[in-house]
C-alpha cells in the first residue's frame, strides 16, 4: 500500500533518514537530503510541494521523494530509502507512484541519476526508465595553488542568453535537449571570443558545496584548463567547500584535464528519464461558425497526452 505521508511516519522517516539513496547529485552534493524537513513542510504545506510516499507491506516500508516546482516540465526522482537492495519489493510501486504524482503535477520528465550496474539502474530500467546520457561527478576537495590566469572570464549577464542558449543547441546532443531545457543563463560564468560565445560554466552553490556544469566549444579545447581554473576563481568560497564538476560523456576529454587539475573521480552515472507525456497530432474537427453558406476547413490541433 502506498499512500502520502502523515505524523505518523515521522518514526519511519527518521528510521529510514540515513539510509536513502539520493537519486539527484547536485541536490544531495549541495544542499543534502532532508527527507524528514521536506516531508513534513509538504505535510503543512500541501500543494506547492512534492508529496513524501510511503509504502507498507508487512514490515517492510520505503519511502520516496520527488524535486519539482509546478509549472516546470522536468520532475527529478530526489531520494528513495532503503536502498534498492534492502526494499527490492518497495522500489517498483514507489517509482511508479512518483511518476505517477509528477505527472499529476505537471511534469512531462522524470529524470534520476543512478551508477552504473547498481540495483537501481536495473529497477528503474525495468520501470521504463531509458539512458539518455551518461555522465561522471569529480570533486575537488583542495582549492588549487596559484592565481587563476586571467583570460576573461566573467559573470553572465541577461543580455548573453541568445548566446548561451546557440552555444547549447550546438553542443548537447538533441535527445537530451528533449529532456533538459538550456541553462539559466545569469547565474554563470561566460567566455567570448571575437563576439562569440565559447564557454559557459552553469554555477550552483550549497551549503555543502559548488556545483558546475560546463559547457564548452570545441574551438575552447585550448582554453579548458584556463576556463576551469578561472571558473574556481569567480567563486565565493572562503570556508573552503568542495565543488563538484559534472561531465557529460559528449564533452569526455575534460575528465583528464580534471584530473590533471587534482579532481578526483566520485562516481559514473548514467542519466536516466521516463517520459510522463508525449505530443500526439491528431485531426480534432470543430464546429465553425459558416461564413456565406461555406463550412471552413476543420483545424488541427495539438494535444499532450499523458503517459500515466
Amino acid at each position: 500500500m502506498i499512500r502520502a505521508f502523515d505524523w505518523r511516519d515521522v518514526g519511519l522517516v527518521r528510521a529510514l533518514g540515513g539510509r536513502g539513496v539520493c537519486l539527484d547529485s547536485e541536490t544531495g552534493l549541495t544542499q543534502g537530503c532532508r527527507p524528514l524537513a521536506d516531508a513534513l513542510l509538504a505535510y503543512v504545506m500541501p500543494g506547492p510541494r512534492p508529496p513524501t510516499l510511503v509504502w507498507r507491506e508487512g514490515r517492510q516500508a520505503a519511502i520516496g521523494q520527488l524535486r519539482h516546482r509546478l509549472g516546470q516540465e522536468q520532475a527529478r526522482l530526489l531520494w528513495v530509502a532503503p536502498p534498492c537492495d534492502g526494499a527490492a519489493a518497495g522500489w517498483p510501486p514507489m517509482v511508479e507512484q512518483l511518476a505517477a504524482q509528477a505527472g499529476r503535477r505537471g511534469a512531462h520528465n522524470l529524470i534520476a541519476e543512478v551508477g552504473e550496474g547498481g540495483p537501481e539502474f536495473e529497477t528503474l530500467r525495468a520501470a521504463g526508465f531509458a539512458v539518455y546520457a551518461r555522465q561522471s561527478v569529480w570533486k575537488l576537495s583542495q582549492p588549487l595553488a596559484g592565481a587563476p590566469a586571467s583570460i576573461g572570464l566573467r559573470w553572465a549577464v541577461s543580455t548573453d542568453t541568445l548566446g548561451v542558449n546557440v552555444l547549447y543547441a550546438n553542443i548537447v546532443p538533441r535527445l537530451v535537449q528533449q529532456v533538459e531545457p538550456p541553462p539559466a543563463p545569469v547565474r554563470g560564468l561566460v567566455l567570448e571570443q571575437e563576439g562569440e560565445l565559447i564557454a559557459y560554466l552553469d554555477v550552483q552553490q550549497g551549503p555543502l558545496g559548488f556545483w558546475l556544469d560546463p559547457y564548452l566549444h570545441p574551438e575552447a579545447f585550448a582554453l579548458s584548463g584556463a576556463v576551469i581554473q578561472a571558473a574556481l576563481g569567480f567563486l565565493n568560497n572562503p570556508a573552503g567547500l568542495p565543488v563538484y564538476v559534472c561531465v557529460r560523456r559528449y564533452q569526455d576529454w575534460l575528465q583528464e584535464l580534471l584530473a590533471q587539475l587534482g579532481f578526483e573521480l566520485l562516481e559514473a552515472q548514467a542519466m536516466l528519464v521516463k517520459r510522463l507525456a508525449v505530443r500526439v497530432m491528431e485531426s480534432m474537427l470543430m464546429p465553425l461558425p459558416v461564413v456565406d453558406s461555406q463550412a471552413t476547413t476543420p483545424v488541427v490541433r495539438a494535444r499532450v497526452t499523458k503517459n500515466n
